[in-house]
C-alpha cells in the first residue's frame, strides 16, 4: 500500500515564490556578473589601446624636444612645456604618464615639473626588462601586470610604453600607466549596483507572479478538497464544473468526476447488496426457525417432518451458497485467490455439470442444444473454478430462461483461445445493464422475481475467475430474445 510521506508544513505561496525567486535571481546574477566579466575585458583591451595611442602622441609630441637643437632638454622652460604636456595627457586620460630614458630613470612626469620634487617618481626607477621587451616590440609594448619596483607591489596597472630617440641617437620612453584597480573600479560598483537594482526588481516580479499563479492553483484545489470531504461524508452529489485554469487541473477535476460515479454506483451497489444479503440472511433463517421450531412444539405433524426438514435443508443451502460466494468474492479483492492449474478437458467439465442441471430443465420443459456437437478442446485451468464459471452462469441461463424456453451451448477453439458460448432464450439485457452486470452486487432483477436466488455477485466472481487465468468474458444480448455469455480462455 502506498504511503503519503508528510513534509514540513509550507503554504504553496511561500514554496512557489521560493523557487521561482531563486531561479529569477539565479539568472540575473549569472547573466550579470557574465556580462560585467566580459564587459571588464572589453573595457581592460580598449584602455589598453588608449594608453598606447596616448603613449604614442606623447612620444611624438615630445620627440621634437629631444630632436631640435635650439630647445635643450634640460632648459627648464623645455621642462616645463613637456611637464605641461604630461599633466595635460594625465588630465584627459586619467593616467599617469612620464619620460625616462634607457636606465629607468624618470625625469620628467606629469605630477611635477621637476621630478626631483615628485612624490611620486622622484626616486623611481622604470624596470629596464620592460624597456628591453618594448624595444624588441618597436613602435609600441602594452602589457597588464604588476610593475616591479614601480609604486604598490600588489597593485596590477595598465600600461603603454613607446619609444623614440634623442638627437644623440640615445633611447628614451613615453610611458602612460593607470591603475587597473582605478581603471574599473567605477564601473563595477555601477554594474553591481545594476545587479543589485535588478535582482530586487526580479524579487517583486516574482512575488507577484507567485500570488497570481498559486491563487489559480489553490482557489480550484480548495473547492476539490471541500468537495471530497462531502465524498468523505458519502455524499457523492456534488461535481467539479470545468476548472478554467491549467489543463492539469482540469484533468485532476474529470479524474475526481470519473471517480465520485465510480463511487456513487459502488455506494448504491453496496447499499442495495445489504438489502439484499439482509434479505436473504433474513428470509432463510426465518424458515428454518419456523420449521424447527414447529417440529420441537409438535405443530407440525410426524408424517409432515420430512417434507419441512426437506424445506430446511434447501434453505442451509442456500445459506451456504451465500456465505461462499462472500468468501471467494474476498480472496478475490485480497488477491489470495490463486488457481491451481490442470489440464482439463472443457467438453467433459461442462457436460458434467449441465448434468446436475437435470431435474430443473426436465420440470420446466427447457431444451438444452448443443452439447453432442462440442469439439474436444483441453486448456491448462483450475477445473474448480472453471466449473463454478460454468455452473454459475448456466445457472443464470436456466433461471431467466422461460418455461419451454431453450439454452444453446457451443465449445471450440480459435487460433488462441478456447471459446465457450452459453446462450438462452428470454427477456434479455438492455444495453444499459450490460455495461454493469459483472459489477458487484449488482442485480438485473430489482425485484427479487425471476432472480430470488442471487446475490448480485456470481458474474463479478466469474469474471474474476476468468480473468485470472488471463482469459476474457464479454456478452451479447437482444431485448426480448436472447442472452449470451462468451468465455475466451487461452489454450
Amino acid at each position: 500500500m502506498s504511503i503519503l510521506k508528510r513534509r514540513s508544513a509550507g503554504s504553496m505561496f511561500k514554496r512557489l515564490f521560493s523557487l521561482m525567486t531563486a531561479t529569477m535571481l539565479l539568472c540575473v546574477f549569472a547573466a550579470g556578473f557574465s556580462l560585467m566579466f566580459f564587459f571588464v575585458t572589453f573595457w581592460k583591451n580598449d584602455r589598453l589601446t588608449s594608453l598606447a595611442d596616448d603613449a604614442l602622441s606623447l612620444a611624438q609630441s615630445v620627440d621634437s624636444f629631444y630632436i631640435d637643437p635650439t630647445v635643450p632638454v634640460s632648459d627648464d622652460n623645455g621642462q616645463a612645456v613637456i611637464s605641461g604636456l604630461l599633466a595635460t595627457m594625465h588630465e584627459s586620460g586619467d593616467a599617469a604618464a612620464f619620460i625616462t630614458d634607457g636606465t629607468g630613470r624618470i625625469f620628467v612626469c606629469s605630477d611635477s615639473g621637476s621630478v626631483e620634487s615628485c612624490p611620486v617618481h622622484g626616486k623611481t626607477v622604470f624596470p629596464t626588462d620592460i624597456l628591453a621587451q618594448c624595444s624588441e616590440d618597436g613602435t609600441k609594448y602594452t602589457f597588464d601586470d604588476i610593475v616591479q619596483g614601480f609604486g604598490d607591489a600588489n597593485t596590477t596597472y595598465l600600461c603603454a610604453v613607446v619609444p623614440f630617440t634623442e638627437q644623440s641617437g640615445e633611447k628614451y620612453y613615453a610611458v602612460c600607466m593607470q591603475s587597473l584597480i582605478s581603471a574599473y573600479l567605477p564601473y563595477t560598483t555601477e554594474f553591481v549596483r545594476m545587479i543589485i537594482l535588478t535582482g530586487l526588481i526580479a524579487v517583486l516580479v516574482s512575488f507577484l507572479s507567485s500570488l497570481a499563479v498559486s491563487f489559480r492553483m489553490v482557489k480550484p484545489l480548495k473547492k476539490i478538497t471541500d468537495i471530497t470531504q462531502k465524498y468523505g461524508e458519502g455524499n457523492f452529489s456534488e461535481r467539479i464544473s470545468e476548472l478554467d485554469t491549467y489543463s492539469e487541473l482540469t484533468e485532476l477535476a474529470e479524474a475526481f468526476n470519473s471517480m465520485a460515479d465510480n463511487l456513487a454506483v459502488t455506494e448504491q451497489s453496496r447499499s442495495n447488496f445489504v438489502a439484499n444479503v439482509s434479505h436473504e440472511l433474513k428470509t432463510p433463517m426465518t424458515i428454518i426457525s419456523g420449521f424447527v421450531d414447529g417440529m420441537l412444539d409438535g405443530t407440525i405433524p410426524e408424517e409432515d417432518k420430512n417434507k419441512y426438514l426437506k424445506i430446511v435443508s434447501d434453505e442451509v443451502k442456500r445459506l451456504s451458497r451465500l456465505v461462499v460466494a462472500m468468501l471467494n468474492m474476498s480472496k478475490i479483492e485480497a488477491g489470495k485467490l490463486s488457481p491451481a492449474l490442470s489440464d482439463v478437458n472443457l467438453a467433459e467439465l461442462i457436460c458434467r455439470t449441465v448434468i446436475g442441471f437435470e431435474k430443473v430443465v426436465s420440470d420446466r420443459d427447457i431444451r438444452v442444444l448443443g452439447l453432442d456437437s462440442f469439439e474436444q478442446v483441453n486448456v491448462s485451468a483450475d477445473g474448480t473454478l472453471i466449473t463454478q464459471v460454468i455452473y454459475n452462469l448456466f445457472d443464470n441461463a436456466v433461471k431467466f430462461t422461460p418455461d419451454g424456453g431453450t439454452i444453446i451451448l457451443s465449445l471450440g477453439s480459435d487460433k488462441k483461445n478456447a471459446v465457450i458460448k452459453i446462450r438462452n432464450s428470454g427477456k434479455g439485457i438492455s444495453a444499459e445493464e450490460q455495461t454493469l452486470v459483472f459489477d458487484r452486487f449488482y442485480k438485473v432483477d430489482k425485484s427479487r422475481g425471476l432472480d430470488s436466488k442471487s446475490f448480485g455477485m456470481g458474474l463479478y466472481i466469474v469474471k474474476s475467475i476468468i480473468e485470472l487465468h488471463h482469459g476474457t468474458i464479454s456478452i451479447n444480448s437482444e431485448p426480448n430474445e436472447y442472452t449470451e455469455f462468451i468465455i475466451k480462455l487461452p489454450l
